[in-house]
């Protein structure tokens, strides 16, 4: 095996920009990722081991019988490596895991879109005091602390447009948080294309868009078409729905109580999934769905290597059938010494004349390239489709090309 360097001018570094679609409809406490629908697999499980509307990280475990998953494993040592889901306190607990045990997590690793609901009250924890000492403190609902983590970044998003969005009462008022991974977005969510949109049996009844793309969402249709419903954050995948008003003045569902009915408005929007924080207790909302639409920006790293066989290069083999059968190296002892003749290279060369054979020529076929690093550590293999026959009079170039 003959090893070639490659030059500064045969390795490109480039980024592929991709912009992926989705679309998330949400009925009934069941999500729908692209029109996608868990399917039966061979064994007594779904094919991608998942639930509805997620996607998965790796996609290791397809169709694999649910005692026999690939899990991903550490082991308990001095460097106090664990899983996010092992405590400290079950770390270091040597009744479940002493030194030298493998620590697993069973894949796959999923994500799906969420929500957070943020009642209306006070922003921050208050406590007032008096001579007499201590008074009476008050707090702020748990779910405070998401919408005041982006304080910031609200009134940073396009400052220079005349109608930016900012975070003025959002830290007292409800606000409907819809929150998508970036897994699914990328680096961003393209501008111009967030769209949620409301059914009611079938029929759209609402829809909102970021219609100028500043981050406004504007009401597209329906009784308050033109008023804005709340705030898009491109780069968090947060959508931030603040419209009270009802959506539909005759239809009530079963939105914020299993008991009672309510008219539903962007504020209930999205009821039915995962919620983040305190959850609200909502009834079976069958009548209703939703759906969210947008674009995501992802950034893939790419590295294109060209290699290299030029004439008289690589027309070697290590492969056995590469010596002529009939004239295979051998070797003979004797008390003169011991005496080796090599074998003679078989000439694969075809002749367009029957009865002859052409002139003797090296000959090999590429099959596949090995790339390695600066300490010839092999870290990649191409194979072609074909191997492809190597004369010792052509020049080859092999373009090879690897994301991250």
């Amino acid at each position: 095996m003959s090893f070639k360097k490659f030059k500064t001018r045969d390795i490109v570094y480039s980024t592929i920009v991709a912009k992926p679609e989705f679309n998330f409809i949400i009925n009934n406490n069941n999500v729908y990722l692209n029109y996608e629908e868990n399917f039966s697999g061979s064994f007594e499980n779904n094919v991608k081991h998942m639930e509805q509307g997620n996607v998965s990280l790796y996609e290791l475990n397809i169709n694999r019988p649910a005692n026999s998953l690939v899990s991903q494993f550490v082991s308990k040592d001095t460097t106090r490596y664990a899983f996010r889901s092992i405590s400290a306190t079950q770390f270091d607990d040597s009744s479940q895991f002493s030194n030298g045990d493998t620590l697993t997590h069973t894949l796959p690793l999923t994500a799906s879109i969420s929500r957070i609901y943020i009642d209306t009250g006070q922003e921050f924890d208050e406590n007032t005091f008096s001579a007499q000492g201590a008074g009476n403190p008050s707090f702020a609902a748990d779910n405070k602390k998401y919408i005041r983590a982006l304080k910031n970044v609200i009134n940073t998003q396009n400052p220079l447009t005349k109608t930016a969005v900012k975070y003025s009462t959002l830290g007292t008022s409800k606000v409907n948080m819809i929150c998508v991974p970036s897994i699914f977005y990328g680096s961003e969510m393209i501008k111009e294309t967030v769209e949620l949109n409301f059914y009611v049996t079938g029929s759209l009844t609402s829809q909102a868009k970021d219609i100028y793309g500043n981050g406004e969402l504007i009401s597209t249709h329906g009784i308050h078409s033109g008023s804005q419903i709340g705030m898009v954050l491109y780069n968090q995948g947060i959508m931030l729905l603040t419209g009270a008003l009802a959506q539909n003045s005759t239809y009530q569902d079963k939105y914020l109580a299993p008991g009672s009915n309510s008219a539903p408005n962007w504020l209930s929007f999205g009821t039915g999934l995962d919620m983040v924080g305190t959850k609200i207790t909502h009834g079976d909302v069958i009548d209703s769905s939703y759906e969210v639409k947008f674009k995501g920006t992802n950034k893939i790293p790419t590295i294109t290597m060209l290699a290299h066989a030029d004439a008289s290069e690589f027309n070697y083999s290590n492969n056995p059938t590469f010596i002529d059968k009939n004239n295979k190296a051998s070797g003979s002892l004797d008390q003169a010494g011991f005496i080796e003749s090599p074998g003679q290279i078989k000439n694969v060369k075809n002749s367009g004349f029957t009865g002859y054979d052409s002139r003797f020529e090296n000959v090999t076929y590429i099959s596949k390239i090995g790339i390695y690093d600066e300490h010839k550590n092999l870290i990649a293999v191409a194979s072609l489709a074909n191997p492809v026959k190597k004369s010792e009079y052509k020049d080859y170039m092999f373009k090879l090309r690897l994301d991250f």
